[in-house]
């Protein structure tokens, strides 16, 4: 399940690349969380998080943030803290909650994925860059390992499924900077404007459905590997 957000700004309007720094808007979910008894203490919590969140985006000068989960807590308590706040800030600036929605997008016999924000796949400890690694199957098999690891975590049960995806398009490669107190660095991810399963069968749509909404390859709670459908 996932959580459109709607927002505007309360002073100036501020650039889209006031986001691109995940960790600021990683900040601004931990503050919701603290917000809520159920989640305050889920930021200090090891091991992976269950959230992703998309790109900021802008349209007719408001600004959208997709948020998911495939917990239903977390997405009822991020739901109901918004619900509340008519004002919120993200890093330094302050904003105006316009509206959130849930949305429950259930899936069909096939899947046509593209991304929302970079897949961050980690190979040989650190992050795959097309750049320079040019095996794809490589890619992709350690899309499909991580991605297994983490619903058999969530659900405590096995699944196996064959390729992950049938066909894929490649939009291109992308170094997102990142700052975390005083220290800065690039992480190298990928963007697609397609990944595609012809046929998913009944069981293996809770797996899908699973990773689109715990999100794609590592680093999902930092806003990586976040997946839309595309409308037909």
């Amino acid at each position: 399940m996932r959580l459109i957000i709607k927002f505007s700004s309360v002073e100036e309007p501020v650039p889209i690349s006031y986001f691109l720094n995940k960790f600021t808007i990683q900040g601004f979910f931990y503050h919701i969380f603290l917000l809520s008894e159920k989640l305050k203490y889920k930021h200090e919590e090891k091991g992976i998080k269950f959230f992703c969140f998309s790109d900021v985006f802008m349209k007719d000068n408001y600004y959208y943030i997709l948020f998911s989960s495939p917990s239903k807590e977390i997405i009822n308590e991020v739901y109901a803290v918004l619900k509340k706040l008519k004002h919120f800030y993200i890093g330094y600036r302050l904003f105006k909650k316009e509206s959130v929605k849930k949305i429950n997008i259930k899936l069909g016999k096939k899947i046509r994925w593209e991304t929302g924000s970079p897949v961050v796949v980690y190979y040989k400890n650190k992050p795959f860059s097309f750049l320079k690694d040019k095996e794809w199957d490589v890619f992709f098999q350690r899309l499909k390992e991580n991605s297994i690891k983490k619903f058999e975590i969530f659900y405590g049960e096995k699944v196996e499924i064959g390729e992950i995806f049938d066909r894929a398009e490649f939009k291109k490669s992308v170094a997102i900077p990142l700052q975390k107190d005083e220290r800065k660095f690039l992480i190298f991810g990928s963007t697609w404007k397609l990944l595609e399963k012809s046929y998913i069968g009944k069981n293996e749509r809770k797996f899908y459905k699973f990773i689109m909404d715990a999100g794609l390859g590592e680093k999902n709670s930092l806003g990586f590997g976040f997946v839309n459908q595309i409308k037909e």
